[in-house]
């Protein structure tokens, strides 16, 4: 079910619109992310003119995949000042369901972590670092960058 409304049943003081929209219609579903539950709004309707002004409020909770020490958390992503404006006809209606899937996307997080400072999983033994601590050495040499160790550049001069 869309978030759709007909643009002759604003009101001219505007209109409120709060409610649920089932997640799975918002196609936020990616590695490590699952939407399990509903999006919630709370939005408000202004048609000035010929122009419609939406703002308000978007919140989505996400089941995700820590990206360090692959836990499974629960988090919440909101959208606090969600803003949609478009030009319409008299008895246009009007679907702000992929408006409003672009605005949550564009806060999805790009790393999930299941909090502040996930030590994640040791690449050597294998062990949670935030569960329990591991004895390997702690070395982020990246190999492929060993040639240049012992190479002796000419002193820089200023000019």
């Amino acid at each position: 079910m869309p978030l759709s409304f007909n643009v002759r049943d604003i009101p001219a003081g505007g209109l409120e619109l709060q409610g649920t929209l089932p997640g799975v219609e918002l196609d936020l579903a990616q590695d490590g992310i699952a939407v399990p539950g509903d999006l919630e709004y709370d939005l408000s309707l202004e048609l000035v003119g010929h122009e419609l002004v939406v703002r308000g409020l978007l919140r989505i909770h996400l089941e995700c995949i820590c990206s360090l020490c692959l836990v499974r958390f629960r988090t919440e992503v909101t959208v606090s000042e969600y803003r949609y404006n478009a030009r319409v006809a008299e008895d246009a209606t009007i679907d702000l369901t992929e408006s409003v899937r672009e605005d949550i996307i564009l806060v999805l997080p790009f790393k999930t972590l299941c909090r502040n400072g996930c030590k994640g999983i040791c690449p050597k033994c294998g062990k949670d670092r935030n569960t329990e601590p591991c004895s390997c050495e702690d070395r982020r040499d990246d190999a492929r960058w060993s040639a240049l160790e012992g190479l002796k550049l000419p002193p820089e001069t200023t000019k």
